[in-house]
């Protein structure tokens, strides 16, 4: 993102590591929360806010590459340990101390960049802070981006014939509850699925072997096959009642992330 011609950066630190962001779009901000006390009657008195407390919350969204998915994946794994934000914003240069993540949303379009965006909320130890003197820039280093394949999501090992669009929605505010939007053409190939899925895959990247999957989704609530000429494009809800893994298989390395 460009600000009179100069780049800002976002950086998310976890266990003293830095990992900066391709972010498209920030709002994180400490906000106030309080009272108003009305102005008296007969005087010239304003009407005063009486601050009991301050919180950061907000959001950012970034693309997955090479350099952060697995950091990012990281986040939802610990969701008791706290991290920082350094954000550059040009005109300020701030630090949110002690963050936790309170919802996920991954989305990607059929030949676009998969797209991130994770709901950070403040705790009672959280503030802020300027970067201290001496600390240098903390530039986002380019690096391959991965794009989503539609004709690559497999439902039990079937390939579904075509996924243009889909949604993954995550809340950790008081229950852990995924859910998983898919957006396909009706055809005759595919109808909307009725019964459980015990396993659906989403590759992330071939070259680099990683791929998302979904074990035991359950459709919420139907759709109606209707009869027309024309495509008809159609959504369908799912609730994930099994665990969510990301997994990394390469001649190098084998991990996995279980959420």
């Amino acid at each position: 993102m460009r600000i009179h011609g100069k780049d800002c950066t976002l950086t998310v630190a976890r266990d003293g590591e830095l990992i900066p962001l391709p972010y498209s779009e920030e709002t994180v901000r400490q906000t106030s929360k309080g009272y108003s006390l009305p102005a008296s009657i007969g005087k010239r008195n304003r009407e005063k806010s009486i601050v009991t407390r301050k919180i950061i919350e907000g959001c950012f969204t970034t693309r997955l590459d090479k350099s952060n998915i697995m950091n990012l994946f990281l986040l939802f794994f610990y969701l008791d340990s706290c991290f920082d934000i350094y954000a550059d914003r040009v005109f300020e240069k701030i630090i949110y101390k002690n963050l936790n993540v309170s919802a996920m949303e991954l989305r990607g379009d059929n030949s676009q960049a998969f797209k991130l965006r994770v709901d950070v909320t403040g705790v009672e130890n959280s503030y802020t802070e300027n970067w201290p003197i001496g600390l240098p820039a903390l530039p986002w280093e380019h690096k391959r981006t991965y794009y989503f394949d539609g004709n690559e999501v497999r439902a039990d090992g079937i390939k579904l014939p075509f996924v243009y669009r889909f949604e993954i929605t995550a809340d950790f505010i008081e229950k852990i509850k995924y859910r998983i939007k898919l957006y396909f053409p009706l055809s005759e190939e595919y109808y909307p699925v009725t019964s459980k899925i015990e396993k659906l895959s989403l590759l992330i990247d071939a070259r680099d072997g990683i791929s998302l999957d979904l074990y035991d989704i359950v459709p919420c609530g139907g759709l109606c096959d209707i009869n027309c000429p024309d495509t008809v494009l159609c959504n369908q809800l799912f609730e994930v009642t099994g665990p969510v893994v990301l997994t990394v298989r390469n001649e190098k390395e084998f991990t996995q992330i279980l959420l």
